[in-house]
C-alpha cells in the first residue's frame, strides 16, 4: 500500500521542473515578441507552465493517484498566478 503522506521533496522537484518549463517559455516569448515582455505575456507564460502539470497529472492519476496531487498543486498555482496577472 502506498503512503499517503505529503512529501515536500516531491513537491519541490515538481516545482523545479515547472520553473524549467517557465524559463523555456519565457525565452521563447522574449524571442518572438522582440524583447517586449508585458504583464499579460508573463501571465500567458504562467498559464503555459500549468499545461504540462495538467497533462502529466491527468495521466498520473491513472497509475499513481498519490503523486497526482503534486501536479494539481503546481497547476493550480500557475493558473491562479497567470489569471491574476492577465486580469489585473
Amino acid at each position: 500500500m502506498a503512503s499517503d503522506n505529503f512529501s515536500w521533496k516531491n513537491l519541490s522537484l515538481l516545482i523545479g521542473l515547472t520553473i524549467l518549463v517557465g524559463i523555456g517559455e519565457y525565452a521563447l516569448a522574449y524571442q518572438f515578441n522582440d524583447g517586449k515582455i508585458t504583464q499579460n505575456v508573463i501571465g500567458a507564460v504562467f498559464l503555459g507552465m500549468a499545461l504540462p502539470s495538467l497533462l502529466i497529472g491527468g495521466v498520473m492519476r491513472l497509475f499513481k493517484p498519490t503523486l497526482q496531487r503534486y501536479f494539481a498543486i503546481t497547476a493550480g498555482l500557475c493558473v491562479t498566478i497567470g489569471l491574476f496577472l492577465i486580469l489585473t
